[in-house]
């Protein structure tokens, strides 16, 4: 499949990056250590001390006060339309919705910050990536626009504003794909409106390595493998609806 390099809007509203790691010291010490070379790197620091940043069941951000050191957040870093934060014994990377930076950016921003964590010593090593962009629709039913059918027996029209989950399992990688047909959504100032989600989270585990190299690699695979999960799921007339660009 010819897969297009962009598409024009690209609907992301969270393009979630995460790298597990072995830290070498307690998480608590991280932000002072990485702080001045992150800061050469041009991202600015925010402390925020027990904050846990996770996603709702509508793929929204939310942010809860929380115990343990498992969903404590050791500080945000911010950089134009880039963020990300330490947290337990992982790095999560977002950009801001609307300002997508392209992949090729992206990348570079990531492996220059897990340079960073080894050269500061805070990492081991690394043993998972993970990738999970989520595209939201407005006033659109996705159901129409999925190749193939979802049909159960006379009753399709009641599902049609539900949650279709799919999963498969290629070697160490893991792909699951979840379809929010139609679902209310709230802008931020509160105003309701109807919106479908294209959410496609994959990530592979490896044995503990210490390459930054092969971190990289795992990633540009795994988002290959995201982009190829989302085109091959929708019909060619919707794909040219998206303005895409190859």
């Amino acid at each position: 499949m010819n897969l297009p390099k962009k598409i024009n809007p690209d609907n992301l509203i969270e393009t979630i990056i995460e790298i597990r790691m072995n830290p070498i010291c307690p998480p608590e010490l991280w932000a002072g250590m990485i702080s001045a070379r992150i800061q050469e790197l041009g991202y600015n620091y925010i402390p925020a001390p027990q904050v846990s940043v996770r996603l709702d069941k509508n793929g929204k951000m939310a942010v809860s006060v929380e115990r343990g050191k498992e969903n404590i957040t050791y500080g945000i870093f911010i950089k134009e339309h880039i963020r990300f934060v330490m947290q337990g014994n992982s790095l999560s990377f977002n950009c801001y919705m609307g300002h997508y930076v392209g992949w090729n950016i992206y990348q570079k921003e990531i492996k220059d910050i897990i340079t960073a964590m080894q050269e500061c010593k805070i990492a081991k090593d690394y043993n998972r990536v993970q990738i999970r962009y989520i595209s939201e629709y407005q006033d659109i039913d996705i159901i129409d626009y999925i190749n193939g059918n979802i049909c159960i027996g006379d009753e399709t029209d009641r599902f049609r504003s539900q949650e279709i989950k799919l999963n498969r399992i290629d070697g160490n990688t893991k792909i699951f794909v979840s379809l929010v047909n139609k679902t209310k959504r709230r802008t931020p100032n509160g105003k309701e409106y109807s919106a479908s989600l294209f959410d496609v989270n994959i990530y592979e585990s490896f044995e503990n390595s210490d390459s930054i190299e092969m971190v990289i690699s795992l990633l540009d695979k795994i988002h290959m493998v995201e982009k190829e999960t989302f085109f091959g799921l929708l019909k060619k007339d919707f794909i040219q609806s998206l303005n895409p660009e190859y």
